[in-house]
């Protein structure tokens, strides 16, 4: 018996420190998973709140987000990386932690805040940490498996919270918000055990600059944004007319202008979180030899081609329930070339001291683009055609996107090792 757990010790001393921090950060989404589909719900129920505190959680979240992507990428602070993540967590905990107890409009502001700002912090912190644990020929199989791993578990906490709130009814939700602020803690607690090795790797790369003329010194913000403009573009546009469009617009329209039963909506999410769980590894592969911008207009045309197989099918009548099946597969392929291709290529463009301050600008670019995005879908739903709306995202899909992606590839190298040189 002994033996045996000495083998397991030594089995577990041998998991590199990524797959720790991976699978960690995998316990934390799947109790993140639990809650979001439940907050508004919960929120709108509570005295001295209703749907007024839930545009105004969303909001103040949304905005507290924003302000420290902007602090962050303008340089105007720059914390340790460590730190910055477990700071996040546990702003992120509090804020979960509190929200079951909130009565008023003042205090969901807070708490939003607290979410808000914790999840820009740990956002902008934990690209540039996994990075640093892998050599540069691992970039992209490492963030593809991190994004498999957290739409599984994201799925698989909705799947749970489901399952408990129709067996014990929505009083449990309070208690599924304590547990989301507890798995906040594992992750920090992986970020502080890889921190010696992630600092070896972060030496390393300080090495290599040096020896190539960098002093260290912070980019000016206008050679990074020089450096990095057809990611930001493209991580803004991605989200403008995909994520968002699939979060917001291919429900509204299924539902309303395609017949479509409301029970199909999750089944819709489902289906892509298993595309994106089973195909992710094979997608990783035939894209790994391939350069990442590559592996982006894949993504591109993937998302393009879901549309467009949708908008054919409506003029079929009756096959538009299998386009839209075959939206939610080609959807999720294409997210599957996304996430092993995006960060690699946004890591490539700057030296390591900078991830940080991309990484933020880059989330707040999501952000801003899922704010933004529902309302073109809303107003494509107003035209009262399933066909049109979606072959209008298809072209404006293809337009924005692609356009993106070559005009970066071109115009964008990396950053010159030397940038701080006098």
């Amino acid at each position: 018996m002994s033996g045996a757990r000495a083998r397991a010790r030594r089995a577990a001393r041998s998991v590199r420190p990524v797959y720790w921090l991976l699978g960690l950060h995998g316990v934390s989404s799947f109790c993140y998973g639990m809650v979001l589909p439940y907050t508004s719900i919960f929120l709108s129920e509570q005295p001295g709140l209703g749907t007024g505190g839930v545009a105004l959680y969303y909001a103040a979240s949304g905005v507290a987000n924003m302000t420290v992507a902007l602090v962050l990428a303008l340089g105007w602070m720059r914390p340790p990386r460590v730190a910055l993540g477990v700071a996040g967590n546990a702003l992120s905990a509090v804020g979960y932690l509190v929200l079951p107890a909130v009565s008023s409009l003042p205090q969901a502001a807070l708490a939003a805040v607290a979410v808000g700002a914790g999840q820009g912090c740990f956002l902008a912190a934990v690209i540039p940490i996994v990075s640093s644990l892998v050599s540069e020929s691992e970039t992209r199989r490492i963030f593809a498996l991190r994004y498999q791993v957290l739409n599984a578990t994201f799925a698989l906490g909705s799947l749970a919270a489901g399952v408990l709130t129709t067996l014990l009814t929505s009083a449990i939700l309070p208690y599924l918000f304590v547990v989301c602020a507890l798995g906040y803690l594992p992750i920090a607690a992986a970020l502080l055990l890889t921190r010696g090795v992630s600092e070896a790797g972060r030496a390393a790369r300080r090495a290599e600059r040096a020896a190539a003329g960098d002093d260290g010194s912070p980019m000016p913000m206008m050679l990074l944004l020089r450096a990095t403009i057809g990611v930001v573009v493209f991580e803004v546009v991605a989200a403008l007319f995909a994520f968002a469009q699939f979060e917001s617009t291919a429900p509204l329209v299924a539902y309303r202008l395609m017949d479509v039963g409301l029970s199909w909506i999750p089944a819709l999410i489902a289906l892509n979180v298993a595309v994106v769980v089973f195909a992710q590894p094979a997608m990783t592969r035939i894209l790994e030899r391939r350069g990442d911008a590559f592996g982006l207009r894949i993504a591109v045309g993937l998302w393009v081609a879901g549309y467009a197989v949708v908008g054919i099918t409506m003029l079929a009548g009756p096959f538009a329930l299998a386009g839209l099946l075959a939206y939610a597969i080609l959807f999720g392929l294409g997210e599957c070339a996304y996430s092993c291709s995006f960060y690699p290529w946004m890591i490539s463009k700057v030296p390591d001291s900078e991830l940080t301050r991309i990484t933020a600008l880059t989330n707040g670019m999501m952000g801003i683009g899922l704010f933004a995005g529902p309302p073109i879908g809303i107003a494509l739903v107003g035209s009262g055609s399933a066909a049109l709306v979606w072959f209008s995202l298809a072209a404006l899909c293809a337009a924005a996107m692609l356009g993106t992606v070559r005009g970066g590839t071109r115009r964008m190298g990396k950053v010159p090792a030397a940038h701080g040189a006098r």
